[in-house]
């Protein structure tokens, strides 16, 4: 929940003691509260994410060049990010009020009407089709920048430090590349991710209300201080990293596999691979018709003695 059950009163200290407090209050099962969402919701958003920013890339690309601009690249991401909210926004809530049910049952202990846990379809119903959206213009101003960041990291890395376009990638390599892109995006999408949480989550008693996202902004600053907006960012990066990688490494290595139909620039070690077929293709083309052009010019009688050709040798 990334908040203090009273202003000035941390629930957390950090990463590791929110671990230990969760495992000591709800088991070790505690740890994967809001998993079926996620699972449900984790394969249509990722696709989205990855569609649309092939998609944006492949029409922001120069045709003459086959490059494209680094803000062409941060576009096409932050497209990526926006088109996703349609799926992340309802898993987001749905998950996040699975994972504060512990806290709310462990404060319930001894209360005269004991509180049942609820399931997603509960929450789902609970909330309505307009209240899985609430949060949504936070859920933006996290995903867009995500997005723009991860995606032209991503790009930048396999190019400057793997060398693609030089050599064929391997499973590790992607693995890295992606990796590593997720650990900037992860951490500075962070403040973002505190607000909608704060937004998403019914406020117990004591707790400050937030009317929206600017209200959360200001009483956050207020009453916790700048620090505030980057809690849960350690956890954020150990989460988003290895998914992340995970995510684009399968993706590029099916995407090897399995062609997407209309993707007519590809990987740039792709297109170099096809400008050498090309290449190749033309040179064996231009050896063949030179080859036939002396065959259909020279003369069938090639090396035949010609009566009309001699000429008589003179006697003296």
């Amino acid at each position: 929940n990334q908040r203090s059950a009273v202003v000035g009163e941390m629930l957390y200290k950090n990463s590791i003691d929110c671990f230990r407090k969760v495992v000591r209050n709800e088991g070790i099962l505690g740890l994967y509260r809001g998993l079926g969402p996620q699972l449900v919701g984790v394969a249509p958003e990722k696709a989205i994410k990855l569609t649309v920013n092939d998609f944006m890339r492949s029409r922001l690309t120069s045709k003459d060049t086959g490059k494209i601009a680094f803000i062409s690249e941060v576009i096409a991401g932050g497209t990526a990010g926006a088109c996703q909210v349609i799926f992340t926004n309802p898993l987001e809530i749905v998950k996040i009020r699975l994972q504060v049910q512990g806290e709310i049952l462990k404060e319930a202990v001894g209360a005269t009407a004991p509180i049942v846990r609820r399931s997603a379809l509960t929450i789902v119903k609970e909330l309505g089709l307009l209240g899985l959206y609430k949060g949504a213009s936070a859920c933006l101003l996290r995903d867009i920048p995500f997005s723009a960041i991860y995606f032209s990291c991503y790009s930048h890395i396999k190019k400057d430090i793997f060398h693609e376009g030089e050599r064929r990638l391997g499973m590790l390599d992607l693995l890295l590349a992606g990796a590593l892109a997720g650990m900037p995006a992860a951490y500075l999408a962070t403040p973002a991710d505190v607000i909608k949480t704060r937004l998403q989550v019914v406020a117990k008693k004591g707790e400050t209300v937030y009317t929206g996202l600017f209200d959360a902004a200001r009483k956050i600053y207020k009453e916790e201080g700048f620090k505030a907006f980057f809690k849960g960012g350690p956890a954020r990066v150990l989460r988003s990293s290895p998914q992340f990688g995970t995510t684009l490494m399968f993706y590029e290595l099916i995407h090897r596999m399995v062609p997407f139909p209309g993707d007519e620039h590809g990987s740039p070690a792709d297109r170099i691979r096809q400008q050498s077929r090309e290449l190749s293709s033309q040179a064996t083309l231009f050896h063949a018709e030179h080859a036939l052009r002396i065959l259909h010019n020279a003369n069938y009688k090639f090396g035949s003695f010609s009566q009309q050709t001699a000429k008589p040798q003179s006697t003296s």
